[in-house]
C-alpha cells in the first residue's frame, strides 16, 4: 500500500466535530474512499476527492483518548482498471444527517499500483487509519450493505465485548457446539447453526456453518439491543426517549447514551436539553430515595404522634378522662391489626391509669376511676 501523509480534518470535518460536541449526536464514519489525483493547496477547504476510484468499508472503531483509530477493509474485488492511490478521504456524518461529508482527507508521499481484478480478487488487506477526533465525542461506523468479514483482532475486540462467543480455529476439532463461531482454513468466522454437533477436523466450512459478516453482527446486536430495551421499559416503567431532548417533560424518563443511563425529569423543560441537568435525576438514585423517604413516614399533630417504619406502625395519642367503661377509637386505624395498647396515668398522677379491658385495630375500651384532665395510649401495629 503507497505511503501518505498525516490526515488532514477538513472544515467541514471541523464543523462535524462541533456539532458532535454541542450535543447534536454521534459522528458515523461512513466510509472510506482512494483517488487517482491529488488536490494541492490548503487541503482543509477540500470537500470531495479530485478524482475518487474506490470507496472502501470501515470495520471497526475506537476511540483512543482523543485519536480515532478506524479499521478499513481494502479489497480490488469491484476494480476493473488499475489505478494510481494517490489520494485518500473518509467520510462522515452527524446521526440522522442525510448526506454525508469529507472529515479528512490526505495525499500520498508515494503513490502505489492498486491492482485490478480481471484475474479474480487478487488482493485483499485491513488497514488502521489513524486520525484525532475529541475524546469527549461518541463515534460509531455504518456498515453498508455486501458482505465485510471480521478479521480476529476485531473478533477479540468486539465480539467479546457484545457477548458473541469466538471459539477459535475450526481446523482440528471433533465437536462443534451450537451457535459459537470458528475460524475456518480462509480465515474468515463462522457461526455453527448446526447444534451440538461432532465435527470431522477439517477447516473448510459446510452448510451449516454461516459466515459471520459486519450485516450479520448488526442484525443480531440490533435484536438483542431491542430485547434489552423492553426489559429495561418494563423495570423503568415507561422509556420517553433519550438526549437531546427538544421539551422534557416532568415525570418522564429520559435515556442518555453517553453513559448508558437513564433520567427521570424533576421539572419539565421549555428548549433543548443535550445534556442531563439539575432538572434529571439519574434512575438508580431517584429510585433508592423514593424507597427510603417511604420507608419512615412521620405525623404528628396536637397531642398525637404516629410513625411508619418500613410497615411497623407505632401511635401515640392523648386522650381526655372520662370515668368509667368507655370506647377510644384511634385517629386512624391500623391497616391490619393492632398488637400492642399500653394506656398511661392521667395527668401523670401514680396508680390512676385507666384499666384496659379490650383493643382492636380500630381503638380500645378503657375504664377509668378519674374523670379529670388526660391519658396517654402507645399503640403499636402493622
Amino acid at each position: 500500500m503507497a505511503e501518505f501523509n498525516s490526515h488532514i480534518i477538513t472544515n467541514a470535518g471541523r464543523n462535524l466535530l462541533a456539532r458532535a460536541l454541542a450535543g447534536e449526536g454521534k459522528v458515523i464514519f461512513t466510509k472510506a474512499a482512494f483517488g487517482d489525483q491529488k488536490h494541492s493547496g490548503n487541503l482543509r477547504e477540500v470537500t470531495e476527492l479530485k478524482n475518487k476510484k474506490l470507496d472502501l468499508n470501515v470495520m471497526n472503531i475506537r476511540n483512543d483518548n482523543g485519536t480515532a483509530v478506524l479499521t478499513v477493509q481494502i479489497s480490488n474485488k469491484d476494480v476493473d482498471q488499475s489505478f494510481q492511490t494517490e489520494e485518500f478521504g473518509v467520510y462522515a456524518k452527524i446521526e440522522g444527517d442525510a448526506t454525508e461529508i469529507l472529515y479528512s482527507y490526505t495525499t500520498a508521499v508515494s503513490a502505489d499500483t492498486f491492482p485490478n481484478n480481471r484475474l479474480g480478487k487478487t488482493y485483499e488487506s485491513i488497514q488502521d487509519i489513524y486520525m484525532a477526533i475529541s475524546s469527549d465525542v461518541e463515534a460509531e461506523i455504518y456498515v453498508r450493505d455486501g458482505v465485510i468479514y471480521l478479521t480476529r483482532d476485531i473478533a477479540n475486540q468486539v465480539y467479546t465485548e457484545t457477548g458473541v462467543t469466538a471459539i477459535g480455529n475450526l481446523k482440528g476439532r471433533n465437536n462443534l457446539e451450537e451457535d459459537k463461531q470458528y475460524l475456518a482454513d480462509n480465515g474468515h468466522w463462522y457461526k455453527n447453526i448446526g447444534g451440538n454437533r461432532s465435527w470431522n477436523s477439517s477447516g473448510t466450512p459446510d452448510e451449516q456453518l454461516v459466515p459471520v459478516t459486519w450485516e450479520y453482527l448488526y442484525k443480531s446486536l440490533n435484536t438483542k439491543e431491542g430485547q434489552l430495551i423492553q426489559n429495561l421499559n418494563g423495570l423503568l416503567g415507561k422509556n420517553n426517549g433519550q438526549f437531546p431532548v427538544d421539551q422534557a417533560v416532568e415525570g418522564n424518563v429520559y435515556y442518555f447514551p453517553a453513559n448508558q443511563k437513564y433520567y427521570y425529569c424533576l421539572k419539565s423543560q421549555s428548549g433543548r436539553t443535550s445534556v442531563p441537568n439539575a432538572d434529571f435525576e439519574e434512575m438508580s438514585i431517584w429510585a433508592n430515595k423514593k424507597k427510603l423517604e417511604n420507608l419512615i413516614t412521620l405525623k404528628k399533630g396536637d397531642g398525637d404522634f404516629e410513625t411508619n417504619i418500613g410497615g411497623l406502625i407505632i401511635k401515640v395519642y392523648a386522650y381526655p378522662s372520662k370515668t368509667g367503661l368507655n370506647r377510644y377509637n384511634f385517629y386512624s386505624a391500623f391497616p391490619n391489626k393492632c398488637l400492642v395498647c399500653i394506656l398511661t396515668e392521667n395527668d401523670g398522677i401514680r396508680n390512676t391509669e385507666p384499666t384496659l379491658e379490650m383493643f382492636d385495630k380500630n381503638g380500645f375500651k378503657a375504664n377509668n376511676a378519674i374523670g379529670t384532665g388526660q391519658f396517654f395510649c402507645t399503640a403499636i401495629g402493622y
